[in-house]
């Protein structure tokens, strides 16, 4: 670097900041042993700060905000509807997923990638830890999220469940 004439500050020539490479989007989810085979949409937060679910029953929603499944660190979230007004959804199944069953995500431009379930953990709405759920750092995760628990007709307008 060389001074600018008349001032003793140093000039350092401006270089753009490398760009670390994004990870590949979601496109697709299967799970082994179910009828879980669904695309997957970008989603993030609707106005009452809650995490966005895509309204068709057939379709998943990845949390963009968070880690991309596949990711060096960090929990990706996947939601989707348990049921219809009338019928079950594919994410109903997630209930009885067995340990060691494969979670397969294909993306977008990038490789598919295979998680093992470690544990369903099934918890009321109100003991629902956001923090936990939503880690941008740690060991890499992927978490498949839905609702449940008794209908609540009078308070749902949306078909959502509260537990």
């Amino acid at each position: 670097t060389a001074p600018v004439p008349g001032t003793s500050i140093p000039v350092r020539p401006a270089t753009p900041a490398a760009q670390t490479p994004k990870d590949p989007a979601p496109r697709f989810l299967t799970v082994e042993g179910t009828t879980i085979n669904m695309p997957i949409v970008q989603v993030g937060v609707s106005p009452d700060g809650a995490m966005e679910i895509p309204e068709p029953f057939d379709e998943a929603g990845w949390y963009r905000f968070g880690a991309a499944p596949g990711a060096a660190a960090g929990t990706a979230v996947i939601a989707a509807h348990v049921d219809t007004t009338s019928e079950s959804a594919p994410f109903s199944q997630l209930k009885t997923l067995a340990p060691g069953t494969l979670v397969t995500v294909q993306r977008e431009g990038g490789a598919p990638v295979t998680f093992r379930v470690t544990g369903v953990e099934l918890m009321a709405k109100d003991a629902f830890d956001g923090a936990s759920v939503f880690r941008r750092d740690g060991p890499p995760e992927l978490k498949l999220v839905t609702c449940g628990g008794r209908w609540l007709r009078s308070t749902s307008v949306s078909g959502r469940r509260s537990a």
